[in-house]
């Protein structure tokens, strides 16, 4: 499998996950209040201009944002920006959607769907399968209740670890079981 396809499979169940996290309408922008302690990020390369006619195209609902972005994270795009011609028209119309959706995403939204992806990952096809299943038998009340629930354990805090964090602290003990991803961990959305 190439790159950009890998990376195309990745953005998907990332994106997959990040609105499995939020409510089942489109996301809105967050509006947080101007901080003295947030700098301006440093501008990255390449600029928006600076990219051909056809990653424009592919990026275009990200050119709001691409000041914003760290020169990794643009490379990350500018990747998946090398599928995008070979895409069906509608899975191009999909990953647009889905880009415009991780723009609206808030900082905390969008750590919190980092957090699930990197969980996601971590489990076989056949547990993912089950989750979902178990997932689509529960009834529409039972359903909103998971995703309140889901929401209001999220941390108001943008400062949310990319991978989950299972460290020994010293002097602990480290035979604390572990506890495994469970169906409220990842709330898919119905569509």
């Amino acid at each position: 499998m190439t790159l950009s396809v890998r990376l195309f499979s990745y953005l998907a169940a990332f994106l997959v996950c990040a609105s499995a996290w939020g409510a089942e309408t489109a996301p809105t922008p967050a509006k947080t209040p101007p901080s003295k302690a947030v700098k301006p990020s440093k501008v990255t390369k390449p600029m928006w201009a600076d990219l051909k006619p056809e990653q424009h195209v592919a990026l275009a609902p990200l050119q709001t944002e691409w000041l914003k972005m760290s020169e990794p994270q643009k490379r990350k795009w500018l990747e998946v920006s090398k599928n995008y011609s070979k895409l069906s028209v509608d899975d191009q119309t999909k990953l647009h959607t889905r880009m415009t959706d991780w723009v609206h995403l808030s900082p905390e939204q969008r750590a919190q769907a980092r957090l699930n992806f990197s969980v996601a990952k971590t489990l076989s096809p056949e547990e993912k399968q089950k989750q979902w299943e178990a997932y689509q038998a529960l009834s529409p009340d039972e359903k909103t209740k998971l995703q309140a629930k889901a929401k209001a354990n999220t941390p108001n805090s943008a400062a949310l670890a990319a991978k989950p964090q299972n460290k020994v602290l010293p002097g602990k003990s480290s035979s604390v079981p572990v506890p495994t991803p469970s169906a409220a961990t990842l709330v898919p959305t119905e569509k």
